[in-house]
């Protein structure tokens, strides 16, 4: 910080300007805009260090130093920010173009490294030539093909995710058609009606219900990529989530794990409100709506078109809507709305 005001007092004169030109030297000027502060670059380098963890991060720092924390947190605010920015899915063609083109290269490769068993003189260059082309065609499928992989095996987790939840939606569907009702596990009335905090309530067992009566196979319930155990997040069966089913009407019913609901129930600070489901790397997450549709959304923060209950509006699926209609955090269970689109697992 002090160098930058030195900086700033030295240039703001024109006479020193000229005095340090006359002399045949000249300090590097610095766009300010583009230098964190010192406390930044600390805060950026911890999370770094800890692998965008915000709990070690926090956990390293140093305890005297609150302006740290602050920043920290900031930051891990900001990217959070950055990976739930809604972005266009990447063209597939891409892909195809690429395999091809490596495989271009890797049989112009072969073509090309004709090593002889002759000897070849000391001075001679050719080896080394071998060598420096292979060395690139190493270095070109690890650059490209290891990013191409890990995309597609994402893909294709993303795709079996789906397919489950659309056998997920035609088991809720029959179960429907024979108990008139959505799947409520045993004593949900009176657990309901004694509930202090969202984060000790487990919707997942109504889901269970429905491997439990024949409707779905053992682990339809959740996401392939889940190993917590806690499932995909539903509605909390009521009137209101039945008459989302029955409207003829395509709201979201069933998704992938919420991570505010997540966060919370493991002690984490949670630092936004619209970040994505932890299933697929935080891109975003496969949604099942009462149609039967699947699609993967890339932000919680949909268009909920207009019912008997509330007309339509965007909201956030992860949270409670309270009664005067915001959705500012996980209120208490006795302040909600109960008629707006919260999905728990």
């Amino acid at each position: 910080m002090t160098e930058r005001n030195e900086s700033t007092d030295a240039d703001t004169s024109g006479t020193h300007d000229h005095a340090r030109g006359s002399h045949g030297s000249h300090a590097t000027s610095h766009d300010a805009s583009t230098q964190l502060s010192a406390h930044d670059a600390i805060a950026l380098d911890l999370l770094i260090e800890h692998g965008f963890d915000l709990d070690a991060a926090i956990a390293a720092a140093p305890a005297a130093d609150a302006t740290i924390e602050r920043r920290l947190r900031a930051a891990y605010d900001q990217f959070l920010r950055f990976e739930s920015y809604p972005v266009e899915a990447p063209d597939a063609s891409l892909v195809d173009a690429t395999l091809a083109r490596i495989a271009r290269e890797d049989a112009a490769q072969r073509d090309r490294l004709r090593f002889s068993n002759a000897p070849i003189s000391v001075g001679s260059s050719k080896r080394w030539h071998d060598f420096i082309a292979l060395a690139c065609a190493a270095i070109l499928l690890l650059s490209v093909g290891v990013p191409v992989m890990s995309w597609m095996q994402g893909r294709n987790a993303e795709s079996m995710c789906a397919s489950n939840l659309r056998t997920l939606g035609t088991g809720v569907a029959s179960y429907l058609q024979d108990h008139k009702s959505l799947p409520i596990a045993a004593g949900f009335g009176a657990e309901l009606a004694n509930l202090a905090d969202w984060s000790k309530y487990r919707n997942h067992k109504h889901l269970d219900a429905l491997v439990g009566g024949g409707y779905c196979a053992a682990g339809c319930a959740a996401c392939c990529n889940d190993t917590t155990g806690e499932g995909y997040a539903s509605q909390i069966p009521s009137d209101a989530a039945m008459r989302t089913w029955m409207g003829g009407m395509r709201m979201p019913a069933i998704a992938d794990r919420n991570p505010v609901i997540d966060l919370s129930r493991r002690g984490r600070v949670i630092g936004t409100f619209t970040m994505n489901s932890p299933e697929h790397g935080g891109r975003g997450q496969n949604v099942l709506f009462t149609d039967g549709s699947v699609e993967f959304v890339y932000s919680p923060i949909l268009m909920i078109p207009g019912s008997v209950d509330l007309p339509a509006h965007q909201e956030n699926i992860w949270l409670p809507m309270d009664r005067s209609q915001s959705e500012d955090g996980l209120d208490s269970p006795s302040e909600w709305l109960g008629v707006d689109i919260f999905l728990l697992q």
